[in-house]
């Protein structure tokens, strides 16, 4: 017996056990970043090439490198693809949580087979198989929802299963350092992210379908590594996982009407004076507010009635579902709600986040030399949200010199990624100008390129990469930086953080292009997209300034009472 637990402990503290899963790990992270700098970046220019439009059957749209679609379409396929990523990513995390949690590899291999099939499907279409063209839009539908998720949860899943493999070669497993693990984490997956996006760079230049079988199969391949290193991962103790779980079920939006629902029911109950009144499992979570009424966390004056939906009735009463939630349950529900204004303060910088996911890609392809330095230009970006998130960042830096500063700069930084969007749709619309301008007046022949530098967009391409990184790691960092969350709701908290900005922001942009007909027409040299950016520009500046502005201060003005 002693000697089979010496054996093990051998394994488990051996240098190839340890390493072989991190090194694993870091070829999903390459691979990932591969297809996402080669592939998903630059995917507007699989719908809408400009050399391809009259040099090539115009009137059946075929292409030289994908298919031809009319502007609205082209972004609404792209815009779709980041909606349904999001969107995925809490079905996702619904999931592995609703079953215990301990299934991280069992979703990631779905996840890269999911991706890797997604790409290959993308590739037939772009090879022109089938000759009726409404074939090639179903398949390339079917593409997109697969891509959709195989992207949704492959980064955040590895980035959790690295985090797991890390912490059981830590020398105390009773006193893990979850900062630790996590900034060697992120040392590791920075270095593979760099190596993928660098491998790109002549993948981009090659045309699309040998790239979508490039990236389709080194997706493959890392899957296949993958399942050969099984043997080599730590199992997780399920029983310890779960006694170290806090809500009692995985937390989503059915939960947020249930809670509703039994608060409304007992609207007409009276506050209780006494934690022992309330269906917990510990007497954690509870406050006095300033006129010493009890009140569960988080502290909000007009959400206190929610409370009541964890009020212990009789017996009758607390076998009806409907009418009795946990203090946890209520607590989730209460933070969400309180988040929501910040939250929609987020809707014009997701729209303005959507437009440089898709416009700036294609403002670049209608330059000189798109074909070679375009992919520049995203690693540019890459960079630029990478200054402001890195922990050697001046804002980083400042919150461990002073840790009471935290939560400053957390609004620092929304407040930062706030101004930046407006500056970014400002330039923007500049250069837009001038392109169009050139394309006018100078050089109206759709048939090559304008001549206008490529570099013209490096400026929009840079801020669009700070303002990104400042106010998502702002959101999130205000948004689960709160020891009353557990892991679990800390999760959710990230992947509807995404929603509103990426998810909801991709709709916005879509429903904004087709309901201005007369700004979007079938080209983007046809259309008044200096205008779109002229209405950003606008919109940010005033909703927000204003909003954010209030929302800042009832926010930092709470949690700092709290504190």
């Amino acid at each position: 017996m002693r000697s089979s637990f010496l054996k093990e402990n051998k394994m488990q503290s051996s240098p190839i056990r340890a390493l072989a899963p991190t090194m694993q790990n870091l070829s999903l992270v390459f691979s990932y970043k591969l297809a996402e700098k080669a592939v998903i970046d630059v995917l507007i220019t699989f719908f809408a090439d400009p050399d391809s439009e009259l040099k090539h059957e115009p009137k059946r749209h075929s292409l030289r490198y994908a298919i031809v679609y009319d502007l609205k379409y082209a972004i609404a396929f792209v815009n779709s693809l980041e909606g349904l990523t999001a969107l995925m990513l809490i079905f996702l995390i619904y999931i592995n949580e609703a079953f215990g949690g301990g299934h991280l590899k069992r979703i990631i291999f779905c996840l890269v087979v999911a991706y890797a099939c997604g790409l290959t499907i993308l590739a037939i279409a772009s090879s022109h198989v089938f000759s009726e063209s409404y074939i090639d839009s179903l398949i390339i539908i079917i593409g997109v929802i697969i891509v959709a998720v195989g992207r949704a949860g492959l980064k955040p899943f590895v980035e959790e299963f690295t985090d797991e493999q890390l912490e059981a070669h830590e020398p105390d497993r009773q006193d893990i350092n979850e900062k630790r693990v996590q900034a060697r984490r992120k040392k590791w997956h920075l270095f593979a992210s760099v190596a993928g996006s660098l491998v790109a760079i002549p993948i981009y230049k090659i045309s699309w379908n040998p790239r979508l079988i490039t990236t389709g199969w080194v997706m493959g391949i890392t899957f296949v590594l993958f399942c050969l290193a099984t043997p080599l991962y730590h199992k997780e103790d399920q029983a310890a996982a779960t006694s170290t779980r806090i809500a009692e079920e995985p937390f989503t939006s059915f939960t947020c009407i249930r809670v509703l629902w039994a608060a409304l029911l007992k609207r007409r109950e009276p506050y209780p004076f006494s934690t022992d009144h309330f269906f917990c499992l510990n007497n954690d979570g509870f406050f006095l507010n300033n006129n010493d009424e009890l009140e569960l966390w988080p502290q909000a004056k007009l959400l206190r009635w929610i409370d009541k939906a964890a009020i212990i009735e009789g017996h009758e009463e607390q076998e009806n579902a409907g009418r009795l939630c946990s203090v946890t349950m209520v607590q989730e529900t209460k933070y969400i709600l309180k988040m929501v204004p910040m939250w929609s303060a987020f809707l014009v910088f997701g729209l303005v986040l959507s437009a440089g996911n898709t416009f700036y890609a294609l403002q670049g392809i209608y330059l000189e030399s798109a074909d070679v330095l375009l992919v520049y230009l995203f690693l540019l970006r890459t960079i630029a949200r990478e200054m402001v998130s890195n922990d050697l960042s001046p804002l980083c830096l400042l919150s461990k010199w002073f840790p009471e500063a935290k939560l400053k700069r957390n609004m620092m930084r929304i407040w930062g990624g706030m101004v930046i969007s407006i500056l970014c749709s400002a330039v923007a619309w500049w250069v837009e100008v001038r392109r169009l301008d050139i394309f006018e007046n100078e050089y109206r022949d759709w048939m090559y390129s304008i001549p206008m530098s490529i570099w013209w967009l490096a400026p929009q391409f840079f801020l669009l990469g700070l303002m990104e990184g400042l106010a998502m790691d702002g959101l999130e960092e205000l948004t689960i930086d709160d020891d009353h969350l557990s892991r679990s709701m800390k999760k959710f908290l990230k992947a509807i953080n995404d929603f509103i900005v990426y998810g909801i922001g991709s709709a916005l942009n879509i429903l904004c292009i087709n309901s201005n007909m007369k700004l979007f027409l079938d080209t983007l040299n046809e259309s008044r997209l200096d205008l779109y950016y002229k209405h950003l520009t606008i919109y940010g500046t005033t909703l927000n300034c204003v909003y954010l502005l209030f929302i800042s201060i009832v926010i930092y003005r709470d949690r700092m009472q709290h504190k």
